[in-house]
């Protein structure tokens, strides 16, 4: 289907807004998670390694990096949706959130291990922390696309850790390091998490800006169609869609009649106004056909129709007939105008390519002037 020129402004919905936010969130979360997993594996084979866990629980050991690596492999697997919508999205969110704690879970069940069992010499308990304290940090800072999920990722680490120091008289001066740590670490994710909806609305400013620029760059900024330049480059991708075999298409050429004498009797604020409101009734004439409409300059619109020729005239007809009818409302004043039309299909043995079609139909549009004007002059007849 062709595009009409019905969009206007650079803002996005408030709907199309958050499922954008929605898919970057999930995007983000994905891709900074999705080789977290072997992490944990990474740090269990070094305490494995470092105290020689094999010799005194093989069984246990084995099973912890089977985990390990099965929910590394997981996190892998559960790949965002494609192309799903804002549900699908959410699905996969909630799904993945319950998934990518777990392994947190397994490490945290570890560590308390290491902590009460006695046979974990001194320096693996330390190197054991330093990896839960690196872990928790990760949760708080890579993974503050979703809140609730980084806090619950730094409870899940910290909190059976604090239980297991804070129990041990020995360990109160290392429960009290790891309860004030554990303190700036929370602190640190909510500034990463509002640092992170700081970037979401950048970015979503910067792509509204882009559409902004982008709309401008094709649209007529007084009546807020398309205007030449982006009409002539459709002109010529539905010229070559149709040479090759593709749908055919009818272009219609509009010229409103005498409009000079609007302007010298009404001012050209009044003419403006005309020009808007012809803009406007000329997309309710088209509004049930799929067509991409123009200003080609001054007082001169172009629409290309996907359809046949006969459709068409039929459609600029009816656009005739309700010019004549009801008088335009512009600024004000309600002017009757008139207009002249040339209208032609596309024909790639008669025409070549875009400009040739172009070129026939405005040959047509003169035509349709010198026979009197406030009429359609198509290349071919009506009923053809």
């Amino acid at each position: 289907m062709i595009p009409s020129d019905r969009q206007a402004g650079s803002r996005l919905p408030e709907n199309q807004t958050a499922d954008w936010r929605l898919r970057q969130v999930v995007g983000d979360t994905y891709q900074l998670s999705k080789i977290g997993g072997f992490l944990y594996l990474f740090g269990w084979a070094v305490i494995a390694w470092l105290g020689d866990v094999m010799a005194f629980a093989p069984r246990v050991t084995l099973a912890i990096g089977a985990g390990f690596l099965l929910l590394a492999f997981l996190r892998l697997w559960m790949r965002p949706p494609v192309d799903g919508d804002s549900a699908a999205d959410r699905r996969w969110l909630l799904q993945f959130t319950l998934v990518l704690p777990l392994a947190s879970v397994l490490w945290a069940g570890v560590q308390v291990w290491i902590l009460l069992d006695g046979r974990y010499h001194g320096d693996i308990r330390m190197v054991s922390l330093i990896a839960t304290i690196g872990y928790a940090t990760v949760f708080a800072n890579i993974y503050s696309t979703v809140r609730h999920l980084a806090v619950v990722g730094v409870c899940v680490l910290l909190v059976p850790v604090l239980v297991a120091l804070w129990s041990q008289p020995d360990d109160r001066a290392l429960a009290a390091a790891m309860s004030f740590y554990s303190v700036y670490l929370a602190g640190a994710l909510v500034r990463s998490h509002a640092e992170y909806r700081r970037r979401l609305r950048l970015d979503l400013a910067l792509r509204e800006q882009r559409d902004l620029y982008e709309h401008l760059s094709r649209t007529d900024a007084l009546t807020g169609v398309y205007n030449r330049r982006h009409f002539t480059a459709r002109l010529d991708q539905l010229a070559q869609r149709a040479s090759l075999g593709g749908a055919g298409f009818a272009l219609l050429i509009l010229d409103i009649d005498h409009f000079k004498q609007v302007n010298d009797r009404y001012g050209h604020v009044v003419g403006d106004a005309c020009l808007k409101a012809l803009a406007d009734r000329l997309q309710r004439a088209f509004a049930p056909y799929p067509a991409l409409l123009a200003r080609l300059g001054g007082e001169e619109f172009g629409v290309l129709f996907e359809g046949s020729e006969a459709a068409a005239f039929s459609a600029a007809e009816g656009l005739r007939h309700d010019l004549v009818m009801r008088p335009l409302e512009c600024d004000g004043q309600r002017i009757t105008v008139t207009a002249s039309m040339g209208l032609g299909a596309f024909s790639a043995t008669a025409h070549g390519d875009g400009d040739g079609l172009y070129r026939a139909v405005d040959l047509a549009l003169y035509e349709a002037k010198g026979l009197g004007r406030n009429r359609v002059k198509a290349l071919q007849p009506a009923n053809a």
